[in-house]
């Protein structure tokens, strides 16, 4: 009975707690009635369908806009705002929709599949690259995603699952089976990537990818994501109703939700327990080398997914089949080092000094504490010591490491990069915001301006990509 009551108590100081966040706005309230789920999913359901249905969604999204002339209180900022500079809608593409980019002779397939809250503008620059070396690329909007944050209250990870199981089998229509098919997955998308191959060994309808490339993948993610689905013992209490959400932030950025549900992070939960649990019984069954090579791309810190899982529950079951893992270390030259909370290079080093690896290890590092520039350290399977050799990149000043939110992202992404380009233009460049100032002005936090936004090493990812897919490094 007192750990009943403990735990009642606890319950209710979170869910008062949640009614000290920022007010709900529609899109925070009001979820979008046109989404795909898992019952759209039949046999002669395809990606037109899917499109189709898209299209009608996105229609929705008017009745959630606002008057640039009457904006209630809302910055001119907010990606809601008609015609406004963050809104998506007003470039020539609106990249938070599925979209395909076909070459005329395409000698391969690729599925690319974005991250949860996120959109498929993060997979635009790796689309691009794919499509010049000549891949058919589809670029999937995952459901509840691209549209407002209440689209996460209620979807669920089989939502997910059927909707890449549309985009898959429509990859597969468009080459030959004697093409390669690569599947690219980022965060979530890298979770659903790997479901979706686990279950295509087993279904004859869905042909397993040659290639798996995973991008800070969800192999692992936090207990406290389980935890979250507590509150919906009280959160249809219109008196509670805050409580179904983690935050509730401006939503300024065009491709991103900055307000996150409770729901959201419990379906990652579910997913990645299901993906484990289906990895160690292939890998019991002794079929885990019926799995595709896979490359890797993590950061040794990051806040979003459990790094370590990623080698534990993944990596460490496979046999020698040609995987590969890319660990990009922090800045040990940055001179906030002595901010690190704790030692954040020692999973790194860990894994450098183990010879018992079936898998191929490279980690990006300095090339020596007094200097930015970076080496490639690169270990194969099962040795000793790792190969060093000299790569022409840097660490960018007073970055200290990568970020979970920054892989995909290179340097002159408009939106996100360190240096933007001009492809499209933005009212405010995200990647550049360095404000300084008094604390509690700003209606944004500091966390969120503190994350880097893109990859100061795409570069080296991009090449490697293309090297695994099996592509020149200057184009077709």
């Amino acid at each position: 009975m007192v750990v009943i009551a403990i735990f009642a108590t606890l319950i209710l100081v979170r869910a008062f707690d949640a009614r000290k966040m920022p007010a709900l706005q529609p899109w925070h309230t009001e979820i979008p009635g046109q989404e795909f789920t898992r019952s759209d999913l039949t046999d002669d359901f395809g990606f037109e369908q899917y499109l189709q249905l898209e299209d009608r969604l996105f229609a929705e999204l008017a009745g959630y806009m606002l008057d640039p002339d009457d904006l209630q209180g809302h910055s001119p900022l907010s990606r809601y705002v008609v015609g406004g500079s963050q809104n998506p809608a007003i470039h020539e593409r609106n990249w938070n929709r599925s979209f395909e980019i076909t070459p005329e002779s395409p000698r391969g397939g690729a599925l690319l599949i974005h991250g949860l809250s996120d959109s498929p503008y993060s997979m635009r620059s790796l689309a691009r690259l794919l499509a010049g070396q000549g891949f058919y690329v589809l670029g999937l909007r995952v459901p509840g995603h691209g549209t407002v944050p209440a689209g996460l209250l209620e979807v669920s990870w089989k939502d997910w699952t059927a909707a890449v199981k549309v985009a898959a089998r429509h990859v597969q229509q468009q080459i030959p089976a004697s093409q390669p098919l690569v599947i690219l997955g980022y965060s979530n998308g890298g979770a659903l990537a790997v479901q979706h191959t686990l279950e295509s060994l087993d279904d004859e309808a869905y042909r397993p990818p040659d290639r798996l490339v995973l991008l800070s993948p969800a192999i692992g993610i936090t207990a406290f994501a389980r935890a979250a689905r507590w509150d919906k013992m009280y959160s249809f209490i219109p008196y509670f109703e805050k409580s179904k959400w983690l935050d509730i932030q401006p939503e300024y950025d065009p491709y991103k939700y900055n307000s996150f549900t409770k729901n959201a992070g419990a379906q990652e939960w579910d997913l990645t327990r299901t993906i484990q649990a289906r990895l160690a019984k292939l890998h019991k069954s002794g079929r885990i080398g019926e799995l595709p090579p896979i490359l890797t791309f993590q950061s040794v810190v990051d806040d979003t997914v459990v790094p370590a899982a990623l080698l534990n529950r993944l990596y460490n079951l496979l046999e020698d089949q040609g995987s590969e893992v890319v660990i990009f270390d922090v800045n040990h030259f940055v001179n906030l080092k002595g901010f690190f909370a704790g030692d954040a290079a020692r999973w790194c080093r860990t894994i450098l000094q183990s010879s018992s690896l079936n898998y191929r290890v490279t980690a990006i590092t300095n090339r020596e504490d007094k200097t930015r520039d970076v080496k490639v350290m690169t270990k194969p399977p099962r040795s000793d010591s790792p190969v060093e050799q000299p790569l022409d990149l840097e660490w960018p000043q007073q970055v200290f490491s990568l970020a979970h939110v920054s892989m995909p992202f290179p340097p002159d992404d408009p939106l996100y990069g360190l240096e933007p380009g001009t492809s499209m233009e933005f009212g405010v460049p995200i990647g550049t915001l360095a404000p300084r100032g008094e604390r509690h002005v700003l209606r944004i936090s500091a966390s969120q301006l503190i994350r880097l936004r893109c990859n100061p090493f795409y570069d080296y990812m991009a090449r490697r990509i293309v090297e695994a897919v099996g592509g020149e490094p200057d184009g077709t």
